[in-house]
């Protein structure tokens, strides 16, 4: 079983060729992505732009982080400076609960504005709330738009999962949850995995708290 990770802003280890987990989107997401949970501002942006300079190819952000302004800015710096193409980025954001249908795909369009891009790879529902089936049907107008390649879901565990799987007409491709050493999730993985949907790991050395 391969899971990906999002790494925190102050672990800047990446190899020249990340290697990816082809999703049952059938996109590749690098295994190896920057986390840029409570990064804001200059910093955020400067953390991006020496990140994708260094290797990394998949950017994490949220609508909930607050910085995807800046988040996009960094990336479009660098694809400006030569250091990267557009489609060799991978960009996940995620959309915050609760919404209805229509106001997750304007979420998806104001995430495309802020970062200043004209697909995202993946968004993710940020976590489980009432109406998740009304907002994962936005996301799934999202992909028939061709705003989005890839969508999942965050936080989710295997109850939440089989609750959405009830009404869903696209497998989520993703579902980034909290694992580490000390918090295994064998039961979610599992079912991810029997369900075709791949999982990301955020904070895989822990959050310190």
């Amino acid at each position: 079983m391969k899971v990906a990770v999002v790494l925190a802003l102050t672990l800047a280890v990446v190899s020249a060729k990340t290697p990816a987990i082809k999703l049952n989107s059938g996109y590749e997401m690098p295994q190896i992505g920057l986390g840029t949970w409570q990064a804001t501002g200059a910093a955020v942006t400067q953390a991006v732009k020496d990140a994708l300079e260094i290797g990394y190819r998949h950017i994490d952000t949220s609508e909930g982080y607050g910085n995807e302004n800046e988040v996009g800015k960094g990336i479009n710096e660098q694809i400006a400076a030569g250091i990267l193409k557009r489609e060799e980025l991978f960009i996940t954001t995620k959309v915050d609960p609760p919404k209805n249908r229509q106001t997750a795909l304007q979420t998806v369009h104001n995430s495309l504005k802020k970062l200043n891009v004209t697909y995202l790879d993946l968004v993710l529902i940020h976590w489980p709330a009432d109406a998740d089936a009304e907002v994962y049907k936005g996301l799934e107008d999202a992909v028939d738009q061709k705003l989005v390649r890839s969508i999942g879901i965050s936080n989710f565990n295997r109850g939440q999962i089989a609750n959405l799987k009830k009404s869903w007409k696209v497998v989520p491709a993703v579902n980034q949850i909290d694992i580490h050493p000390t918090l295994n999730q064998d039961d979610t993985v599992a079912y991810c995995n029997e369900l075709g949907i791949s999982v990301t790991g955020f904070s895989p050395l822990g959050t310190g708290k």
